[in-house]
């Protein structure tokens, strides 16, 4: 052990000894018992009850009720409790005090979870947005982190596709602070568990609170540099009662690129080939043959409809039951989800099984006993992204079928006869979760807490590509594109085990309020991976490995990985009369993921809080100011998910075989360098805030940051003499600096309930060191810029004759008139240090010229409500982005694509003011990557709005009901944007790439509107 790690655990020591010495001070010869329950009578727990002016205390069991000893006399109890109004009463003679609490309205929502335990939201020094189940329920997202989007400030969520199964979002929580592979992405913890947001059923949530500074998330230390999102789940309150919550809706895409018909697109081509070569493409006589046929069946050349078959309808339920006996309280519940694609063959389906036990034996003891099952199946065709690529692009006068056979599309692809005939995709994933904790509390003020979770999770994919035979006109075989039928069979295993053991200890000197914590924890991951293929099938509706071929084709791998996290941890918080706030963080790491060396690091932080509200120069001003508070915090927080690897400071060898003398020897070959030295990336995060709230009813929250992120992983130069490729190494630094604000207000008149929130935040991300390096092409990783940049040329309009193209720069291939004109940029440099063009266009010309990361996010919330009546409604968006299509997805005639209507709009003798250049089928001088291609992705999105009715409790109490609630809602209605028609904003982020952005391509489930309507029940 370091002497670091001796010094902190001394201070920890030496802390909790202090809080130990008042305890033996009191004698305890009176003793007071009694029950506190609510305005209705019912029973409440976990109120806190103490003895003023003493360090004495107690809290109110399952049945409300609670015992109290102490040798004070004349002395007062006070009686306080989250969301109630406190109450101090003389004891005087009595030895029994029963006493109902009133709610606090106004401070209803004051608690905030924060990492291993609670604290007040009035008490919290860290950056903590929190986010209700109310915000969540009664929305149509099957994934959790799609349903954040917008919520929460700081917090940016990119949801790329509205795929069944395939919808979740990518969430990065103020900025992003690697790239080159790691891992960008937040720990989630769930009821104090690592694990996948979008594995728990949005029902079962009770809050999320998003830790985004270093304050709040370093006690998770090496694994909470991109922030955390902590979930708790809900717990049985109630002494009976049944849930139920239900929906049914269709879904449609919400944006489909639009495409002419075949006339057009022959008249468009015509156009092109005679840019080109001036020989026409299709004749007078092709034109009238396609008409004719085309009026004979006109829905066979309509790609488009005959791909969107699906029936998009989509459905879930959820039913929990709730009891109480006093000692022994359980949540079950079980939930079922069921969406179907908008094209045939496309679905997914899941099954959620949870049960959350409390026991509570006696005052010092509580037992958590959670368990959860989850089983997802997600059918996909087998190949998808084909037929997403092709949507927009199958050209127009290509008939789906010549009679009752398929046509040979394009280049014998036909997308329509995948979707049918050319196999699918299945993907299996079943989830198995159990959480035993013990909590034992041997006096009001101290707790123990021991938790064991293990998880077992699988995941398997049969990918199964069937050959489809395409045809010509004449009836004869075309040939497939898929030239033969194969099977993949890929299996994962995942085992994680949890196992975590902290102590609390709390106390109240007088004025001075400490609380200490301090644990272990040890993670431990096990993966296994198993893959057999197979080809050539004999009967290829016989989907499994044995009917394949047993041939030289066939393949199996399997590899097994495995990690080791263990861990101390501990927070001190202290605070003066509530108004002057300390928080001080530690974690102590150490991962099998480095070597011995770089293994164990430190990561701290410290927070303080000032309440001003609370100071008597602010007494005449409570009416108006319910609450001010100035805070600042300064932390460093780790990454060890660096690279693609579970062991980056080491390389794979490369197993393998060779024939020599036709004998085959098997051969081990190391083709790059490793290095040793990699250590986690570090996060060092300072930050102020300013939290408000005016009357009890409007409460605005202000935040400034400033974040960088050292270590970032880059492949540097080495000598070739090695004959290896260079390693990657710690060296390149990356900057966030940014702001967040965010209001709320709620009033209520008479019987009209009004309630406006709104949150914007601002980053800037820039890359400040790389070591001289550049990576990347039109995606970009240059110091001085953000994390990925598109680089390109910058535009500037088109050649509009001859004579201009020969003054200009030499430019790539044949120019002509209406080709696009480039900034001449790179060459020698003036006394100033400015570029002096060089007379020609090549890759020194390049720069960057956008950013993919949106600078702005904001979101903004109405509800209202009068007699039982609900409206709410929710937008969403982003500012100051940048996102890129090239190719066919949006220039003209390129790869012989279906035009749309918006590329009609091409430079012509006489259309010289086109936006776009001229059309051409050979041209390389337009194609090339430019700000001509780069769009805006900011939109402003109607993200969901609802109107919903309460039925009146009479009507509900005569149907032997507790509660009825029916609705209507509309997600992703409508989309303001100035990208590309027919594609989506948020299409260039791809959670699935290692960078999470990918550039370019457009060939991706659309994201879609859903029509719902809801029932919830309560029995």
């Amino acid at each position: 052990m370091t002497n670091f790690s001796i010094r902190v655990i001394s201070v920890f020591i030496g802390l909790f000894l202090l809080l130990l010495m008042p305890a033996a001070s009191f004698a305890q010869t009176r003793t007071i018992t009694g029950k506190i329950t609510d305005d209705k009578g019912q029973p409440l727990t976990g109120i806190s009850v103490s003895v003023d002016s003493t360090g004495i205390g107690a809290s109110t069991n399952t049945e409300g009720r609670y015992a109290i000893s102490f040798d004070r006399p004349g002395a007062t109890l006070g009686f306080t409790g989250i969301g109630y109004l406190p109450r101090h009463v003389p004891v005087g003679d009595r030895t029994v005090i029963d006493l109902s609490l009133e709610p606090d309205v106004s401070n209803l929502g004051e608690v905030v979870v924060v990492a291993y335990g609670t604290q007040k939201k009035t008490n919290v020094t860290g950056s903590v947005s929190q986010i209700g189940s109310e915000q969540l329920e009664r929305r149509p997202n099957l994934s959790t982190s799609a349903a954040l989007q917008g919520l929460a400030p700081g917090v940016t969520v990119t949801q790329q596709t509205g795929s069944p199964g395939g919808d979740a979002g990518q969430i990065r929580i103020r900025g992003i602070n690697s790239f080159g592979g790691s891992n960008s992405a937040p720990l989630v913890i769930i009821d104090g568990v690592a694990g996948s947001i979008d594995d728990i059923d949005a029902n079962l949530i009770e809050s999320i609170s998003v830790l985004k500074d270093a304050a709040s998330s370093a006690i998770y230390g090496s694994r909470a540099a991109n922030g955390v999102i902590l979930i708790t789940t809900k717990r049985a309150k109630d002494k009976m009662s049944v849930l139920y919550r239900g929906y049914i809706g269709q879904q449609r895409p919400t944006a489909i690129p639009e495409v002419t018909d075949g006339l057009t697109y022959m008249q468009v081509f015509n156009d092109a080939s005679m840019n080109d070569n001036g020989i026409k493409v299709y004749s007078d006589e092709d034109i009238e043959a396609f008409k004719k046929k085309y009026a004979e069946n006109p829905s066979n050349y309509d790609w488009q409809d005959a791909i969107l078959q699906g029936n998009g309808f989509t459905h879930n339920h959820f039913i929990s039951l709730m009891a109480n006996s006093g000692i022994v309280r359980v949540n079950p519940s079980l939930s079922y989800a069921d969406q179907n694609g908008i094209i045939k063959n496309t679905d997914f389906k899941r099954y959620v099984f949870r049960n959350n036990m409390d026991i509570t034996p006696s005052d010092k003891f509580n037992i958590k006993f959670d368990i959860a099952v989850t089983n997802k199946n997600r059918r996909q065709v087998a190949s998808e992204g084909t037929i997403w690529n092709y949507l927009g692009r199958m050209p127009t006068n290509i008939p789906i079928r010549y009679g009752d056979r398929w046509s040979d599309g394009w280049v014998k692809i036909n997308p329509v006869a995948y979707i049918d005939e050319g196999g699918n995709r299945g993907t299996n994933n079943l989830d198995l979760y159990g959480n035993l904790s013990l909590n034992y509390k041997p006096a009001p003020w101290l707790s123990f807490t021991g938790m064991v979770a293990p998880r077992y999770v699988t995941t398997n994919v049969h990918n199964f590509t069937k050959s489809v035979m395409t045809y010509i006109e004449d009836g004869s075989q075309a040939g497939a594109a898929n030239t033969f039928t194969d099977l993949t069979e890929t299996s994962y295993r995942y085992l994680y085990g949890t196992y975590q053991f902290f102590a609390n200890a709390q106390k109240s000197i007088k004025n001075h309020n400490l609380n200490l914590m301090a644990g272990a924890s040890r993670e431990t991951y096990d993966e296994k991976y198993l893959m057999a293929y197979r080809r050539d099938f004999t009967y290829d509706d016989y989907e499994v490995i044995g009917a394949g071929a047993d041939n030289a084709t066939k393949d199996n791998n399997g590899s097994r990985d495995q990690w080791l996290l263990v861990s101390a941890f501990g927070r001190f918080n202290y605070d003066f009369k509530g108004k002057y706030l300390f928080e001080a963080n530690m974690r102590y790491d150490g991962t099998s993921r480095f070597i011995k060396a770089n293994r164990w690091a430190a990561f701290p932080s410290f927070s303080a809080g000032w309440v001003l509200s609370k100071e008597s120069f602010m007494q005449d001003l409570r009416p108006v100011i319910s609450l001010l508070k100035l805070r600042g915090s300064w932390g460093k927080l780790g990454n060890q998910n660096i690279g693609s690897s579970y062991y980056p400071f080491s390389e794979t060898l490369n197993l393998g075989s060779i024939s020599m003398g036709n004998q085959i020897y098997q051969m081990i070959s190391q083709t790059n360098m490793s290095n040793p030295n990699l250590r986690w990336e570090e996060t060092t995060m300072k930050g102020i805030a300013l939290d408000a709230t005016l009357f009890n009813k409007w409460s605005f929250t202000y935040e400034w940051y400033d974040k960088v992120t050292d270590g970032i992983l880059l492949k540097l130069n080495t000598s070739q003499l090695t004959g290896l490729a260079a390693p990657y190494q710690n060296a390149a630094v990356v900057s966030n600096k940014g702001w967040e604000f965010s209001t709320r207000y709620d009033d209520q008149f008479g019987d009209f309930k009004l309630g406006v929130g709104f949150n914007i935040s601002d980053v800037k991300n820039k890359i400040t060191d790389m070591k001289g390096q550049t990576s990347g092409a039109l995606l970009r990783q240059q110091e001085g810029y953000a994390i990925n940049s598109i680089y390109g040329y910058i535009a500037e309009g088109f050649y509009q004759s001859q004579e201009e193209i020969a003054k200009a720069p030499v430019q790539f291939g044949t120019l002509k008139p209406g080709d696009v004109r480039y900034k001449d940029i790179a060459g020698a440099f003036d006394e100033s240090g400015n570029a002096i063009p060089d007379g020609k266009i090549t890759d020194l010309d390049k720069v960057i010229i956008g950013s993919t990361i949106p600078r702005y996010t904001y979101g903004a919330n109405l509800d209202l409500g009068w007699k039982g009546i609900t409206f709410s409604t929710f937008i969403q968006g982003v500012g100051k982005a940048d996102g890129y299509l090239n190719a066919h997805y949006v220039i003209p005639a390129a790869n012989s694509s279906a035009i749309k209507p918006w590329q009609l709009d091409y430079w012509r003798p006489d259309n010289t003011d086109a936006a776009l250049p001229r059309v051409s089928i050979t041209s390389t001088n337009n194609t090339q990557n430019s700000t001509l291609w780069m769009r805006s992705a900011s939109y402003l999105r109607l993200k969901n709005i609802q109107l919903g009715y309460q039925l009146p409790s009479q009507l509900v109490k005569n149907m032997k009901l507790k509660n009825v609630f029916v609705y209507v809602n509309g997600q992703n209605l409508l989309t303001k944007t100035k990208f590309y028609q027919g594609y989506d904003p948020e299409i260039n982020y791809n959670a699935a790439v290692s960078d999470g952005v990918s550039l370019g391509e457009g060939n991706y489930y659309p994201q879609v509107k859903t029509f719902t309507f809801g029932i919830d029940v309560k029995f």
